[in-house]
C-alpha cells in the first residue's frame, strides 16, 4: 500500500453533526467452549462539512482490488465509520482504526486497473484509489480457492487439537465447514468476490503465521534442544520459549485488531454457536459476511493454539529460587560432628511482577497487553485469557541436578572430605567442618539447578567437643 498527499490535510477541519449514531452490535457469546465473532452491521455518522467540496484535500492510496488497505490523515475526526461511492457506484466504508487517525477499507473486487476517485464527505477529503494490479482468478474457479484456502490455512490447525481435546477439534471443524456451506450459497459473482477477496489478502496473517509455526515446533515442558530453543539448561532454554511465545501474542493482538477492522469494512453480521452446538446467523449470508468468516475460521484456531500453548507454559514452574531465611547466623558447629544447614529450593512459574525481569519481563509486558485487550474485545473467543498465576513447586535438594558446594575462609578449619556436598532430607545440606580448636569462619554455600546459582555467606564458629 503507498498513500500519497497531493494537498496537506488541513488540522482544522470544523464538523457538524446532523444524526446521532446507533451503537454497534457485536453479538458475541461463549457457548459451548468457544465465542464467535461479531460484526456491526450499522453505526454510521452522518456530517455537515464547512469547506466546499472543490476545496476537499486529497489523498491517493495505491493498492490492489479486493485487497483491506489503510491511509493515515494528519487530524483526528469524529466519524468512526464514514462511506464513500466509487466512480461506478461501488459503496466503501473506512473504518477508524485505534490511533484515531488511520482509516481501514477494502477496495471493492470488481475495481479496474487505474484510478478510481471516491468522495468521502465526512472526512473532507477526495479519496484516488490506484488499482497498479489487478487480483484475478486466472484459470482456477472460486470453488475451489476457497476449498484450497480451508484445507491449506485452516485444516492443519483444526487437526491440532485432535488428539487431545477432539470435542474442540470438532467445534473448530464446524465452524470451518459451515463457512463452506455459507460460500455455497452464493451465486457466482459472489464467490468470484469473496475469491478475490481472500487472494488479494493472501498474506494477511504471515507474520502470525510464522510466530505460530515457532510456537509449534517448541516443546513446553521440557528442556531443548529443538528446533527453535537450542538452550541446554531451563535458564537458556526457557526464555528464548518465552520470547517466541510473546511474539505470537503481540501477532495475535496485532491480528485481531486487523480482523476487527476487516470484518467491519466488510459490513458483514455476527455468527455463533448457540448452547446445542447449532450455528446462527443474525442476517443472511453475502458476500461480506462469507469472506469475514474465512478470515475468522482461519484465526480462530490459530488463537486456540496460541491460547492452548500459552497456558500450559504459564503454569509450568522452572524459575529457581532459593531460601536460606532459615540459616543460623551465625552459626556454630561442633568439630567432627556432622551437622546441616536448612536450605529451601523450589520452581515457580512466571508471574506479573516479573515485568522488570532481564530474563522473561519483554514476555509479561506482552502478554499482559494481549490479556488486556483480549479479554475486552469482538474476538473473545476463550471465557477470558487468564491471569498468571502464582504457582510453587518445592524441590529436593538431593535431586540429582541439584549442585551444593561449600567453602572456607579459613585454613584453620577443614571440611570432612568424605560428606561435604551431600544433600539430604530433600531441604538440607550435610556437612562436617573439623577444628582441634575454636575457630571462627566464614561459610560461602553456593546451590545452582538448571543454570540458575544461589549463594549465601554467613559467619561460623567451629568448637572441639565437649
Amino acid at each position: 500500500m503507498k498513500t500519497t498527499n497531493k494537498t496537506a490535510l488541513r488540522s482544522g477541519t470544523t464538523l457538524r453533526l446532523r444524526s446521532g449514531t446507533t451503537p454497534y452490535l457485536f453479538g458475541l457469546g461463549l457457548l459451548l467452549s468457544i465465542t464467535l465473532l461479531s460484526l456491526p452491521s450499522c453505526g454510521l455518522e452522518e456530517f455537515d462539512i464547512v469547506p466546499d467540496p472543490s476545496e476537499y484535500d486529497s489523498l491517493t492510496v495505491t493498492t490492489t482490488n479486493g485487497k483491506f488497505d489503510k491511509f493515515t490523515l494528519d487530524s483526528v475526526y469524529l466519524a468512526d465509520i464514514v462511506v464513500g461511492v466509487t466512480d461506478n457506484n461501488d459503496t466503501i466504508r473506512f473504518v477508524k482504526g485505534v490511533d484515531n487517525l488511520t482509516y481501514y477499507f477494502i477496495a471493492p473486487p470488481n475495481l479496474s486497473v487505474g484510478n478510481h476517485e471516491v468522495r468521502v464527505n465526512a472526512l473532507g477529503i477526495l479519496l484516488n484509489i490506484e488499482i497498479d494490479t489487478l487480483t484475478t482468478l486466472d484459470s482456477r474457479t472460486a470453488d475451489a480457492i476457497i476449498s484450497d484456502y480451508l484445507r491449506d490455512e485452516v485444516t492443519p490447525n483444526v487437526n491440532y487439537f485432535v488428539p487431545a481435546t477432539p470435542t474442540l477439534a470438532a467445534q473448530l471443524a464446524k465452524v470451518r465447514d459451515t463457512t463452506r456451506v455459507l460460500f455455497n450459497t452464493l451465486n457466482p459473482d459472489q464467490k468470484k468476490a469473496v475469491a478475490i477477496t481472500v487472494l488479494a489478502n493472501k498474506n494477511f496473517l504471515q507474520n502470525f503465521n510464522t510466530a505460530l509455526r515457532n510456537l509449534r515446533s517448541v516443546p513446553v515442558n521440557t528442556v531443548g534442544p529443538s528446533a527453535v530453543c537450542t538452550g541446554s539448561d531451563g535458564k537458556s532454554y526457557y526464555p528464548c520459549l518465552f520470547e517466541n511465545l510473546g511474539t505470537a501474542y503481540s501477532a495475535l493482538e496485532t491480528q485481531g485488531r486487523l480482523l476487527v477492522a476487516f470484518a467491519r469494512a466488510l459490513n458483514g453480521s455476527f455468527f455463533y454457536i448457540n448452547s446445542a452446538g447449532e450455528y446462527r446467523l443474525q442476517l443472511f449470508s453475502n458476500p461480506a459476511l462469507v469472506s469475514s468468516l474465512l478470515q475468522f475460521a482461519n484465526v480462530l484456531p490459530k488463537a486456540m493454539i496460541v491460547g492452548d500453548i500459552g497456558n500450559k507454559a504459564n503454569n509450568h514452574t522452572w524459575i529457581a529460587e532459593t531460601d536460606f531465611s532459615q540459616v543460623p547466623n551465625p552459626g556454630v558447629f561442633t568439630h567432627n560432628i556432622t551437622d546441616t544447614l536448612p536450605v529451601k529450593l523450589s520452581l515457580r512459574n512466571i508471574r506479573s511482577t516479573d515485568n522488570g525481569s532481564a530474563l522473561i519481563g519483554n514476555y509479561v509486558t506482552r502478554f499482559n497487553a494481549f490479556r488486556d485487550w483480549w479479554n475486552s474485545s469482538p474476538l473473545s473467543f476463550f471465557p477470558v485469557t487468564p491471569a498468571l498465576i502464582p504457582q510453587t513447586t518445592e524441590l529436593p535438594l538431593n535431586n540429582l541436578s541439584v549442585i551444593a558446594t561449600l567453602t572456607l575462609s579459613s585454613t584453620n578449619v577443614t571440611r570432612a572430605p568424605t560428606n561435604p556436598f551431600v544433600l539430604e532430607d530433600g531441604f538440607r545440606v550435610r556437612f562436617r567442618i573439623d577444628a582441634e580448636t575454636a575457630q571462627n569462619t566464614t561459610i560461602t554455600l553456593d546451590i545452582s539447578h538448571q543454570g540458575f546459582t544461589f549463594q549465601h555467606m554467613f559467619p561460623a564458629t567451629v568448637k572441639p567437643p565437649m
